[in-house]
Order: structure tokens, then sequence, then C-alpha cells
């Protein structure tokens, strides 16, 4: 042995150092020894270390691990000749904690085949051949993808922190659909307001395709969180996999800038050329109170019906002047889900902090899709149906419960008393709610306060507003057109499923609401209400 690798001076330093680890004075002697005695063996067979010191904490840290592996069971990891004690509890060392917790973090990361292996054989010390039969998998992939997991594990720790804005302050999901929706309310079922992970997912994924464990390391979570939850959007059709396995979102993604990006100039389109929408609107509402069965209901219903077909009329036309654009694409081409429903899905995306009255104007002119619920055989009806938009006069019904609405609503309007209704209680405590939301109204009962229609009216008021919707069109079409020539979203290179309507969408969806309130301003319209107007109705069959 060398003078320069005269071992003596460093017995201290090894023992204090095997102290400082196991806490045990006997433990720190067996460990110190141990460490000098491979130490002399290595140097006597040749081995040069560059810095003997850092060789030999190298060997006392391995003694050690050898030495919680024999007592605890406790696993390592080791990447080249540089130990990380997964299970070591007591740590001086500030920066090794940060290493150590480092590594921990990146094998999170890993996707599932790398990281399957990685745990078996450095968590649980399984031999590669375990491993290979446990996965049933060749001994060559085995070491192949713990090469590869090494690798990224070394990758992650030395680099940077990659974590996106979304991982810390996210954006907000917003899921809507076309269409009918699936059995168990798909797509809103797979991506509830309180699931942050796969609105975060979605958002992430919508630019570009990206592996799950990319997802994890832009948004800070173990790829074990997000491997299921990609698969299960996957499943449900909101996101799919390219020919290499990485996820993208499967449909369109609206931003408060898209829905902003024609607002002013659907503005000015009502401003200037009000009376060539409204003059065929007044002639269609004229013709609307004719009916016997608008002047059956009661006042305030007689409104409720009055909004519905306005905005109902409004949309058509102005949907009909978007066909020309983008083509008309009838519910026969909407997909067939596995949930049951035969649904488009879209979603729009709020930046963190945002707050709704910041957009006031836009909102006060938006008009969500109409929505129908429908019940089929209750009591002594053949079908039971709800029909409402969403506008800021009057908003939707709560989803989930819809169905226990309508049954609800027909039993008020038969006048069926309380204690023989046949839903649940806790939808009748509902009833203050559906009071202030112009639904119900409290005389001497509640009473169902929204028009009612048999299916043969319901189909006489749709036929008279496509009637009305045509001749607006035909009138506007070319004010309309210019609005459509700009605005409209583009799509990520990679999306391909989305229709051409839904990059146009909301080219021009804040017109309806425009005419509408310009014409209460102008007291043509709703002139004098000041209760909510939910644009909705019940429609009944026997």
């Amino acid at each position: 042995m060398e003078e320069k690798y005269d071992l003596t001076k460093y017995v201290d330093r090894l023992y204090s150092a095997a102290l400082n680890k196991a806490r045990d004075a006997h433990v720190a002697e067996d460990i110190a020894q141990e460490t000098f005695l491979a130490a002399v063996s290595q140097l006597s067979q040749g081995k040069k270390p560059d810095n003997l010191w850092a060789w030999l904490l190298t060997i006392l840290s391995n003694k050690y691990c050898d030495w919680l592996r024999e007592k605890y069971n406790y696993p390592q990891i080791s990447f080249d000749e540089h130990p990380f004690e997964i299970a070591q509890e007591h740590i001086e060392d500030d920066d090794s904690a940060e290493k150590l917790e480092a590594v921990r973090r990146e094998l999170g990361y890993l996707a599932r085949i790398h990281r399957e292996v990685m745990v078996r054989f450095y968590m649980h010390g399984h031999t590669v051949e375990r491993i290979a039969k446990d996965l049933q998998i060749p001994t060559g992939t085995v070491k192949s993808r713990l090469n590869i997991g090494r690798q990224h594990v070394r990758k992650g720790v030395t680099d940077m922190e990659n974590y996106t804005k979304q991982s810390y302050e996210p954006d907000i999901l917003c899921l809507a659909c076309s269409g009918q929706e699936g059995l168990q309310h798909e797509p809103f079922s797979l991506v509830p307001d309180s699931d942050k992970l796969a609105q975060s997912i979605l958002i992430l994924a919508y630019p570009k395709p990206l592996t799950e464990t990319e997802l994890a390391k832009a948004l800070g979570v173990p790829a074990a969180f997000v491997e299921p939850v990609v698969e299960k959007l996957v499943a449900g059709a909101l996101m799919k996999r390219t020919e290499g396995g990485k996820a993208y979102t499967d449909f369109i993604i609206y931003t408060i800038k898209d829905r902003m990006a024609t607002f002013e100039k659907q503005l000015a389109t009502v401003e200037n050329h009000f009376t060539l929408f409204w003059e065929e609107m007044k002639q269609g509402l004229d013709s609307l109170r004719e009916k016997p069965w608008y002047q059956r209901q009661s006042e305030r219903a007689r409104t409720k019906l009055e909004l519905h077909f306005c905005v109902k009329t409004l949309m058509n036309a102005h949907m009909s002047v978007r066909d020309e654009v983008t083509g008309h694409m009838p519910f026969s081409e909407y997909p067939y889900r596995k949930d049951g429903g035969r649904w488009i899905a879209m979603g729009m995306q709020y930046p963190a902090g945002y707050r709704q009255e910041d957009y006031a104007g836009l909102w006060k002119y938006a008009v969500n899709g109409e929505v129908g619920y429908s019940e089929q055989n209750f009591r002594d009806m053949k079908s039971l149906e709800i029909w409402i938009y969403g506008t800021s006069f009057g908003s939707y019904l709560d989803t989930y419960q819809a169905h226990d609405y309508v049954k609800w609503f027909y039993e008020l309007w038969s006048e069926i008393p309380t204690e023989e209704s046949a839903v649940s209680s806790h939808v009748l405590q509902d009833a203050d709610a559906f009071i202030k939301q112009g639904f119900l109204r409290r005389e001497d009962k509640l009473r169902l306060d929204i028009p009612v229609l048999s299916r043969t009216e319901h189909q006489e008021e749709c036929t008279l507003s496509w009637r009305c919707a045509e001749q607006i069109a035909a009138r506007t079409r070319d004010v309309l057109l210019s609005v459509f020539q700009s605005g409209y979203v583009k799509l990520p290179l990679h999306l391909k499923s989305v229709p051409k309507w839904q990059q146009y969408m909301y080219c021009g969806d804040s017109v309806p609401m425009m005419v509408i309130y310009r014409a209460r301003e102008k007291g043509l319209f709703l002139d004098g209400v000041d209760y909510p107007v939910p644009a909705s109705l019940l429609v009944y069959e026997k």
C-alpha cells in the first residue's frame, strides 16, 4: 500500500461518520471496521481513488446500507457508485436530504413500465430474474427498463424544477357538451368541478400530446396518480392516444380571449342593424300570442314562454347563417359513446383568480344552449320533458337532480298533494331556491310558474320558431356573415375530431341576447319585468 493511501489517519473520522449515521456506538465500530477492511482490500488489489476520503465515505455508506438491509430490510437506491438511502430516517446534511427527496420525487414521475421495475429492484430488493418472472417479461427488458429509469432519475435530480404554472396556480376547466348525455351524465361526470387534477391534465394535453411522465412533471404529481386519470379520460372519449402512446385532449377548449374576439363587432352589428332582427321577431311574437296554448298560461308563464321563443328563434337564425360557413352537422352525425350518450364535448378554460364580474358585459349576453330533461311513464303521462335555455334572466337546473325536478314540477302542475309525492324529500326542500329562480311561486300553496304545453303544442311552437328564424336569417345574412369572417378558434394541428362549427361557435353567439336586451331597452320586450325569467317550459304527452 502506497504512503499516500495511509488509512490510519482516517480511523477516527470514519468512526465519527458511522456514529452519525447509526446512532449506536457498537454498530458504528462495526461499520467503521468493515469499511476499513474493505478499503485495505481494494487498495491492495490496485484501486487508486482520486479522493481518498470521498471514496471511504462511499464504502462506509454502502456498509451502513448493508446493515440497514440486514436489520430492518430497508431498501436503497444506488445510481453509479453513489447510494441514496431511501429509508434513512436521520439525515444531518440538508443538501443530502434534498437530494434524497429529489430521488424519491423523480422515481414517482417515471412512467409505469419503468417505475414498476425500479421500485421492485431498488425499493423491494427483488432480483432481475424475479422481476422478469413476476412481470412476465424477458430479463433483458428488465435491465433495459432499469437503465432507462436510472437515466431519467439522474437527469431529473440534476435538472432545475420544470413544474408549469398549472401545478401551483391552476386554471379552471368547465366542461360542456352538445348532444345527449351518457347514462351517468357523461361527459360531465368524468370531470367534476372538484377534480382539479383531471382539469389540469386536459388543459396541459390540449396544445400537444404528452406522456404521463411529462404531465406528472408539469404538475409536480407522481405519475402513479396521473396514469389512472388519463386512462379514465381516454376510456371516456375525452382524450386519445397517438401511435407513440402519448395522450392528448380530444375536444376544443375555449378561452376568455376566444369569447371576446368578436364581442365588440357583435355589439356594433346589433346596434346598427337592430331593426333587421326585431321586425321579423315581433311578427313571430305576435303569432305566438294568438295561440290558445299561449293564452291559457298565467301572466308570468307567458313571459317565460315568450323569452324561450325569442331565444330559440334568434339562436336558430344565428346558427342558420353559421351553417353557411361551417356546414350543417345533424344530430345523426354525432358519435355514439360507450356510456350510451351521443355527445360532442367542449371546454371553457378560466385563468386562476378569474372573477365573472370582471366580464359582466360578456356574460350578460351569454346563452347556454337548450337542454332537455325527460322522464318516461310517470303517473298518468307517457312522457314528461323540461326544455330550458340558460341566460342572464334565468339559470339551468341542477343536472344531477333534473329528472326528479321534472316529476316534481308535473306533480305541482297537477296539484298532487305533497304527502302523495313520488319524489324524494330532499328535492322538495329546494322549493325556496326555485321560487327565487322563477320556476315556482307560492300563493295559497306552492305552484309551478313556467309554461306547460302538450307535445303537439310544443311542436307547434318549434315550427313557428323555425319559420320566424328562417326569415330573420334571410334578412340578417349579410351582416352576420361579416361577423363570422373573423374570430374563429384555431385548433392544435394534431386535433382532427373537432367539427368546424365549434371553431365558429362564439363568433356570433352573443347576438341573440344582444337583440333581446336592445328590445328591452327600447321598451319593446320584457318591459316592466322585474322578476326572474327562466327561458323554460314543461312538455307532457299522455
